[in-house]
């Protein structure tokens, strides 16, 4: 080859009249020059989504083996096993507007004050006494949904899974009894640029939100994602209600039955973990007055189950639940500069023994040294946990936000001692599928063009940070 960007040599190939066939001979000269039996066996060796959505972007060869359904399939099933995935979790969405910029809008009401996103790109490692600080550029949800205007101002991030966001703003509705507050709710996806509009479901605000996402193929063989957005009341602390709202549907819908909560308990609400259909909850007793359950609640039938915690899980107030690659139940705990990870082995049955202690980790050298040197009097609380990517966020005090991954013990700062939880932070993980999907791996109809996949090209560079590279995309 004589170095030309594929790019180049495509449109040239298009003035010259260089038929179909040709072309196609001449993109498989682009393939590395090496045994077959190796070059097949080179993609069951990687197993970072981002990793395999760049090779498959690099020539038609690499882009038909990955794109193979028995490939797909193996690497479905080696995902589930292989443990975190940093590269699955892009960054954080977060709204946070400070009175200038609240001034700015009462004099322009066409400004753009959606939610901000901050790269993983951006977060800087943070090693020992040392803290990495540089102009870290905030991007907004408009740059990668354009013409989003003012139309989700004041929106604020509160789940995500699978690269779809859930945005909800709450606003005052009249009613006979005066005034009341009534959810306006928004699912999109910034990976491809969708937003969907979510009816009012007419409730009072629900106590919490659960967002599931569904793979879905249809008889052509194409795949497709849609979600199901969860409300959640929580009567009398211990009954459960919820409304379901489909996006094949287009509508809410009541779930059947009330479960109720076993005598003497109580929910953490803040601990909620959702996947496939259903959401586990952190689950203590009045009298003992202690956490002593992992509360599961089953969407489609509305059942409720339970998994004993592990006795060291019962003296800790403030542990994570989090779910695995493999859709178990991961609880993290830190007790002063000691975190210990367990993993529920559902094969074992539902008491304390089920639960296996994966990892015991001393954080003291990823700390700032100012805490470290504290010992006991430094505080170090778990804010949020995700799974998949193996991320932690921690509050630490006097310090702020810290980002710690358990796949290779890296802390970032994501910002300075000012931020707290009410910047509304949100983790943006995404899934393999998606990852190959941004490459027209997966065709779902909206990026069979050109113009379009080059857009959806555009966000996943914006999204990574970083160039993504496009030579061989046809």
């Amino acid at each position: 080859m004589d170095g030309t960007p594929a790019r180049t040599r495509r449109r040239r190939r298009r003035r010259q009249g260089i038929s179909p066939s040709a072309r196609l001979m001449e993109d498989d000269y682009a393939a590395p020059h090496l045994p077959m039996d190796i070059m097949y066996k080179i993609p069951t060796h990687i197993s970072d989504p981002a990793s395999l959505a760049r090779l498959a972007s690099s020539s038609k060869f690499w882009r038909s083996l990955i794109k193979d359904p028995t490939f797909l399939d193996c690497l479905r099933r080696r995902h589930r096993d292989h443990g975190f995935t940093p590269s699955l979790l892009l960054g954080f969405f977060y709204q946070d507007k400070s009175p200038s910029d609240l001034w700015k809008y009462h004099i322009d009401k066409t400004r753009c004050l959606a939610p901000s996103f901050l790269r993983m790109s951006e977060l800087l490692r943070f090693v020992g006494s040392k803290s990495a600080r540089h102009a870290i550029k905030l991007l907004s949800l408009e740059t990668f949904i354009p013409g989003l205007g003012a139309s989700l101002n004041f929106y604020k991030p509160i789940a995500s899974q699978d690269s779809f966001l859930v945005l909800r703003r709450q606003s005052e509705v009249a009613t006979p009894n005066g005034q009341a507050l009534n959810d306006l709710l928004c699912v999109c996806n910034p990976l491809t640029g969708e937003t969907f509009e979510i009816p009012s479901h007419r409730y009072v605000p629900p106590d919490h939100y659960a967002l599931f996402v569904t793979n879905d193929v249809d008889i052509y063989g194409r795949m497709s994602q849609s979600f199901q957005l969860t409300g959640i009341w929580i009567r009398k602390g211990d009954r459960f209600i919820c409304v379901c709202y489909s996006s094949k549907s287009g509508t809410w819908t009541r779930s059947q039955g009330v479960p109720q909560l076993m005598h003497d308990l109580y929910l953490v609400l803040s601990s909620a973990a959702a996947s496939d259909d259903v959401i586990h909850w952190l689950c203590g007793s009045w009298k003992q007055m202690s956490l002593i359950h992992v509360a599961t609640l089953h969407i489609s039938n509305m059942k409720l189950s339970y998994l004993e915690l592990p006795p060291e899980a019962k003296r800790n107030m403030f542990p994570l639940l989090g779910n695995s690659a493999d859709g178990g139940i991961l609880l993290v705990m830190v007790q002063g500069f000691q975190m210990t990870l367990w993993k529920h082995n559902s094969a074992l049955g539902t008491d304390s023994s089920s639960w296996v202690l994966s990892e015991r980790i001393d954080m003291r050298s990823s700390l700032p040294q100012r805490v470290a040197t504290l010992e006991i009097w430094a505080e170090v609380r778990l804010e949020m946990f995700r799974g998949k990517s193996g991320t932690l966020v921690l509050w630490v005090d006097g310090e702020g936000l810290f980002m710690f991954s358990l796949s290779d013990r890296s802390m970032r700062r994501i910002d300075s001692a000012n931020v707290t939880k009410k910047y509304f932070l949100c983790p943006y993980e995404i899934d393999w599928l998606s990852c190959l999907a941004i490459t027209n791996l997966v065709v779902d109809g909206s990026l069979s063009l050109d113009l379009e996949r080059e857009k959806a090209q555009g966000r996943w560079r914006t999204l990574m940070g970083m160039n993504l590279e496009t030579n061989g995309a046809s």
